[in-house]
């Protein structure tokens, strides 16, 4: 991103380089100036007044008078000629249009971009690509980026998945206030979302060094009120418990959280090395291996285009498949990534596509399935985006019938 960075401000030096020389340089011209004009006129009109008193043509009274009127009209042209020499003569004005191009043109980008730009879509990526290890200077290309975000965000304080990803972003560079903050936020405008709630209450702990009382176990409570099995919330009751010397409460949280994630999941390690440190073995059985014929996990079908809309898109636009869930709100639980060029398809929504280790698929019952097609490839809706839902749909379900039937206004 640094690097785009310097193309552009490359660029625009460039673009400077052509245009403010001109305007600095002072005016050539080759043209006559005003006032020798007007005294050539003069002198050839003498000479043919001349000719004519010589030929008996004027008088000399009326000689006299043509020379007068002769000498009071260059007089008049002279001095006009002169105020307009001085009106022309401004250099300052080059000088003043360079100064406002070098710093109205880069200004006027800027707000350019952070208008129409989407600083979330690319946090959201760089917050992505750094856990995973794959940028050499994250903490720097981090910080840029959210430091954009965060000022977008202070002109649409309304966007609540802005406030999501800029709180995330926080943690990953451990400025658990910061992200504190943005969670309130991000709270405020999608209230009783126990998902927020856990991670509220997880970056209050790590801002306050784990402790988990007060606001923080206020949060968890809300989180478990609203979803008695919400994994995270479970997790973080288990170290409030475990913390303040409740260790038959942290080990029934801890066990029912073992319940609700596959046996295999970085989670349930996590949590089963928890319980070792109560001296005690899990005493729950896994979901993975709950029943001989559990449900699939994961919801598929077959995503296409309503063909009245096929003529408002392109190949080569994105297409996101999401499943979404009651108690996440607008936060995708998965997410598939294709283009119209692939549709019609089949589509596989499992835990594998997840966006978050703490909410799989496969802990929710029913589910909410909608495909977006956009231009922008952005991850938040735009207007023109194609859009489809189906409601209510079953965990195990393979036959989902998903349209982009309808135009984002």
């Amino acid at each position: 991103m640094t690097g785009l960075w310097l193309a552009a401000g490359a660029l625009l030096l460039v673009a400077l380089l052509f245009v403010i020389p001109p305007l600095l340089r002072a005016p050539v011209t080759k043209t006559v100036a005003p006032a020798d004009l007007a005294r050539r006129l003069y002198a050839d009109q003498l000479v043919q007044l001349e000719k004519d008193f010589q030929a008996n043509v004027l008088s000399p009274q009326d000689r006299a008078q043509a020379i007068d009127d002769l000498q009071r009209q260059a007089l008049e042209e002279s001095s006009l000629a002169g105020s307009q020499a001085a009106r022309s003569d401004r250099p300052w004005m080059g000088w003043g249009v360079a100064g406002v191009l070098s710093l109205a043109l880069p200004a006027a980008a800027l707000a350019l971009y952070l208008q129409v730009g989407n600083p979330i879509a690319m946090a959201t990526q760089a917050l992505a690509a750094q856990q995973a290890g794959s940028h050499e200077n994250a903490g720097t290309e981090m910080e840029s980026m959210v430091s954009r975000l965060a000022m977008r965000l202070r002109a649409q304080p309304d966007d609540v998945e802005g406030w999501i990803v800029l709180a995330r972003s926080y943690e990953f560079l451990q400025r658990y206030d910061d992200a504190v903050v943005a969670y309130q936020k991000a709270m405020a405008l999608a209230p009783n979302q126990p998902q927020l709630l856990a991670d509220y209450a997880d970056a209050l702990g790590s801002a306050r060094d784990g402790d988990l009382t007060g606001p923080a176990q206020a949060a968890i409570d809300a989180a478990l009120a609203i979803d008695a099995d919400h994994p995270k919330a479970l997790a973080l009751a288990g170290m409030a418990a475990f913390k303040r010397g409740d260790f038959a409460a942290a080990g029934r949280h801890w066990n029912r959280v073992l319940e609700l994630l596959p046996a295999d999941s970085d989670a349930a390690v996590k949590i089963a090395g928890d319980l070792a440190r109560l001296g005690a073995q899990p005493d729950a059985t896994p979901r993975a291996h709950a029943t001989a014929q559990p449900i699939a996990k994961r919801v598929s079908g077959t995503v296409s285009i309503a063909a009245g809309l096929l003529e408002k898109i392109s190949p080569q636009d994105t297409v996101f498949v999401m499943a979404r869930a009651p108690s996440t709100g607008r936060m995708p639980v998965a997410v598939l990534r294709l283009q119209v060029k692939d549709l019609p398809a089949k589509f596989v929504l499992d835990d594998s596509l997840a966006m978050s280790p703490d909410l799989p698929i496969s802990r929710f019952d029913v589910l909410t399935v909608e495909v977006r097609v956009t231009r922008s490839g952005q991850a938040a809706p735009q207007a023109g985006d194609l859009t489809g839902t189906v409601a209510q749909v079953t965990l195990g379900r393979d036959d989902v019938v998903l349209l982009a039937d309808k135009m984002i206004p």
